[in-house]
This record gives structure tokens, C-alpha cells and sequence, in this order.
């Protein structure tokens, strides 16, 4: 996508188009619209990259969040998006990418919590991808991290509950 166009895109509105196709589990919309956002926060990384090495005054965008929520939320809904459509590997590589954001720079201590948060959900998200994906032998260890995490409880547990389902109707 070009950059002029990228520039002009707000990313709290593509992540609420981001939120009506998970809602519609219409996955083909949510890879395009996690590209088309993480390709916005880009460029706006860059240009503001740009700005720094030059000792310009960065150029002042209003969102909601700090910058690498973007960059995670639109991994993490990516990721959910292959694993939806059965392409494990993918989805991994994308949780590996959500998990380490460090790589950006000048994270202040907004960003230092986001980029936290993003590696829990990694975290969560990678035992309920294994889980699905049929390796029980991490059962156990995942349900030691969801007595020590009980916020992640209902959802480890409906994971769980659907891993056993798949199993049982393959036999």
C-alpha cells in the first residue's frame, strides 16, 4: 500500500475493523486488515524514526495506545486468524513475533506495560495453540500456568475442553 495512504489511516479505527472480522470469523478480513495495519504502524514507526535521526520534532498522531500495541495487536490477530484456518506453523511464527516487541525503540513506560502484556498473551496463546494442535504432553505444565494465572482459567479451560472434543471425535 502506498505510504500517503498508510500516513492518513488511523489504527484504532483499523483495529475496530479488525474487531468485526474476528466477530464474523471471517479470517481472509482479518489477515488483510492485520497487514494493512501493521503496514500502517510502520510507517509511522519509520517516519518517526526518520524525524529523530534528523532532530526534527516527531510528527504528533493521536491514538489510544502506544504505538507497539499496534504492532502486537495486529500479530496476535493474525496469529489467531492461521490457527482459525488450520496453519500452525504460521500462527506460531506470529506468536513468536507478539512476544518479543522489544526491538522497538524508546519505549517509555506505557510502552515497557504493553510490550509485557503482548509476551503474557504470548504465552497464553502459545499453550492454547500446543494444546489445540494435540500435544497433551504440555497439559499438565499448561494447567500449572493456569492456576498460577486464574484470569486466564475460563478461557485455558474452554481450550482444554475443545483440544478433548477434537481428540475424541479423530478416534
Amino acid at each position: 500500500m502506498r505510504t500517503s495512504i498508510l500516513k492518513s489511516l488511523k489504527p484504532d479505527i483499523i483495529v475496530e475493523m479488525l474487531d468485526m472480522a474476528v466477530a464474523f470469523e471471517n479470517w481472509n478480513k482479518v489477515m488483510e486488515t492485520a497487514d494493512v495495519l501493521y503496514q500502517c504502524v510502520e510507517c509511522i514507526h519509520e517516519e518517526r524514526q526518520e524525524h529523530l535521526t534528523k532532530g526534527l520534532p516527531l510528527p504528533y498522531i493521536h491514538t489510544e495506545h502506544p504505538l507497539i500495541y499496534y504492532h502486537g495487536f495486529s500479530l496476535q490477530v493474525r496469529s489467531m486468524a492461521h490457527q482459525k484456518m488450520g496453519q500452525m506453523d504460521q500462527a506460531r511464527a506470529c506468536i513468536d513475533r507478539y512476544a518479543e516487541l522489544a526491538w522497538m525503540e524508546e519505549l517509555n513506560e506505557a510502552g515497557m506495560q504493553v510490550m509485557q502484556e503482548f509476551r503474557h498473551r504470548a504465552q497464553v496463546n502459545r499453550y492454547a495453540l500446543e494444546i489445540e494442535a494435540g500435544h497433551a504432553e504440555l497439559l499438565e505444565e499448561y494447567v500449572n500456568f493456569l492456576l498460577e494465572n486464574p484470569e486466564e482459567c475460563i478461557a485455558g479451560l474452554r481450550t482444554i475442553v475443545e483440544a478433548a472434543v477434537l481428540v475424541s471425535l479423530a478416534d
